[in-house]
């Protein structure tokens, strides 16, 4: 009960983590989405300074960019026992820690993270399922390349407008799909933390 209560709190401070004007926008190019969230201090440009939108996102840097946008605890007093993530930059933060405790991410298995794992499409789809607290649908997707345990979260996040439809979800997300993915959630969410990758 204490976590459900945290993670409805979670989402009300997402609600309001960016400037006003930009939630109704639905018209925004990723490019103005993704300056949006940078001057949100969500997303960071790359060594150049430039979006690198086209870029791969690994889980340590998802799990880093939703505790900024959902504006969770930073400090590093707060780690999750994970045998790759001790030593990892992503160390630095508690941001897997956080990922664990609201039920959006969990470990790959043998007490590992996988930090510098990429994203995946269908991980992706799964972690904003959880992090939307939407419902999984009846139907799941069966006419693409998915993973069996993530069809149904695949279905779900198509549904609700969360990823466009592809051919293979097994393949690793860009950047700008992530941009993309939570500034419709920023939009629409009315609930989010909790819940695997």
């Amino acid at each position: 009960m204490i976590r459900k209560m945290l993670g409805l709190a979670a989402a009300a401070i997402l609600l309001s983590s960016l400037p006003a004007g930009y939630a109704a926008s639905a018209e925004l190019s990723i490019m103005e989405k993704y300056e949006a969230f940078k001057q949100a201090g969500i997303f960071h440009g790359g060594a150049d300074g430039e979006a690198d939108l086209e870029r791969t996102i690994t889980r340590a840097e998802l799990a880093v960019v939703l505790t900024r946008l959902m504006k969770l605890d930073t400090s590093e007093n707060k780690q999750a026992e994970f045998v790759d993530v001790k030593g990892h930059w992503v160390a630095k933060t508690s941001a897997v820690s956080n990922m664990v405790h609201y039920e959006i991410m969990n470990g790959k298995g043998h007490n590992r993270f996988d930090p510098n794992g990429l994203v995946t499409i269908e991980e992706l789809a799964a972690v904003m399922t959880r992090a939307l607290k939407l419902e999984l649908p009846h139907a799941a997707i069966t006419d693409a390349i998915v993973s069996d345990w993530a069809r149904s979260y695949v279905g779900t996040a198509i549904e609700a407008g969360v990823i466009d439809p592809q051919e293979d979800y097994t393949a690793s997300v860009t950047r700008a799909m992530v941009v993309d993915a939570i500034f419709i959630e920023y939009q629409t969410m009315t609930m989010p933390a909790s819940r695997e990758v």
